[in-house]
């Protein structure tokens, strides 16, 4: 059990932190879109692929070239997580 939670540790410790914010922010969204306003599990991940792409395109307004695909795909798998779990429950 040791083992598996080191190798767990080393694998978070290894994802840039911008991607884990990223995908944190994309869970809160969907958590938020869940429990506040109740939208059925389809759009949970929705709300958050709508957030990253704002997030990506206000980035590429201020910086030219600084849309990043890996942080729309963080944002929407941090959805993604949420959707999941409100199928399940």
């Amino acid at each position: 059990m040791k083992k598996l939670l080191e190798r767990i540790k080393g694998l978070l410790l290894s994802v840039p932190q911008d991607k884990l914010l990223h995908f944190i922010a994309g869970g809160v969204i969907a958590s938020f879109f869940a429990i506040v306003t109740g939208a059925t599990a389809e759009y949970c991940v929705l709300f958050s692929a709508i957030a990253g792409c704002i997030k990506e395109a206000v980035d590429e307004w201020k910086k030219p070239g600084a849309w990043s695909y890996a942080d729309l795909l963080a944002t929407i798998l941090g959805g993604l997580v949420i959707q999941i779990e409100v199928w399940i429950a």
